[in-house]
């Protein structure tokens, strides 16, 4: 009787104690709610569409533009934040996938959060990554539906979102192998996009040449896919064919700029090109976002 009713005792006492640290510990916000459901359906909605084009500086200096990749490697892009601590946790696994896979046609870009380029750096050096990195202005993060950290984004050789999933990667091999295989099998059998009917299905003009035959290359193509067109729309001037934007690529594809700025290109340009001077103009802001510290970091919207 006695160890009967002790046993019930503790069983009341072990009720007690899960309720209290029930009561105790944070409850999830609705927004907490919100956003584990968008992660769920956000994966679903992103299964085979054609991922965005986007251009993004990482913090060695190089210049990335996803359309220079996509039809010749697949793509990983991991979303992290180096105050995510799930974020922390898989990057080892990323680089370890990262240095197995160095010889094939595989690309990992981490996308950081809107972080100084030196947190970033410091991060990386602690953690010894040696995959590149750039820093997202926000533009990049909102293109793909990212809701929360760590999320990552796989692209096909088809130009297709394959794989995208919110949370932590537990096994690199689990979650990429299968579809990495897959893709090698579609570039053997010619079946791999091209960077032409890539931009044709995403809607973006191919910044590289021009309706006169003329060839964008090197610095002007990468200014040409930071510039905000001055014609009023939100395209850059790479993707824009307006004729201001139109003549602005020209410029670029014959002028000499060696011993030029950006900065001073684009002021250049401006005066060149740019009307309404008695009221503000879009090409202002392109001129101000140069001259800020993230303009490298520019996307077309």
């Amino acid at each position: 009787m006695r160890n009967r009713f002790l046993v019930v005792v503790i069983g009341l006492l072990m009720l007690l104690v899960g309720e209290l640290h029930f009561f105790l510990k944070p409850q999830p916000t609705e927004q907490d709610i919100q956003n584990l459901s968008g992660m769920f359906t956000a994966s679903k909605q992103w299964q085979g569409r054609y991922a965005p084009e986007f251009t993004l500086t990482t913090t060695q200096g190089e210049h990335f533009t996803l359309s220079d990749m996509v039809g010749k490697k697949v793509i990983v892009l991991n979303f992290f934040a180096t105050w995510c601590e799930p974020c922390r946790g898989e990057m080892p696994e990323f680089q370890r996938y990262f240095e197995k896979h160095r010889d094939d046609p595989f690309l990992l870009l981490a996308i950081d959060a809107q972080e100084t380029s030196d947190k970033v750096t410091d991060f990386f050096r602690e953690l010894k990554l040696s995959f590149p990195v750039g820093i997202d202005d926000g533009r990049v993060q909102k293109m793909y539906g990212v809701m929360a950290y760590p999320t990552t984004v796989l692209i096909g050789v088809d130009g297709k979102v394959q794989y995208y999933e919110g949370g932590a990667l537990p096994n690199a091999d689990a979650a990429f192998d299968l579809l990495l295989r897959q893709n090698l099998q579609m570039s053997a059998s010619g079946k791999a996009i091209s960077i032409a009917d890539y931009l044709k299905r995403v809607g973006v003009a191919p910044s590289s040449s021009l309706s006169t035959g003329v060839v964008l290359d090197g610095r002007a193509k990468r200014l040409a896919g930071r510039m905000g067109c001055p014609c009023g729309c939100d395209l850059r001037v790479a993707s824009c064919n307006c004729q201001t934007a139109t003549n602005i690529k020209k410029s670029l594809a014959t002028g000499n700029v060696t011993n030029k700025s950006d900065a001073e290109i684009v002021r250049a340009l401006n005066k060149k090109f740019c009307v309404g001077k008695e009221q503000p103009h879009p090409c202002q802001a392109t001129q101000k976002s140069l001259q800020s510290p993230n303009w490298k970091l520019e996307v077309r919207k």
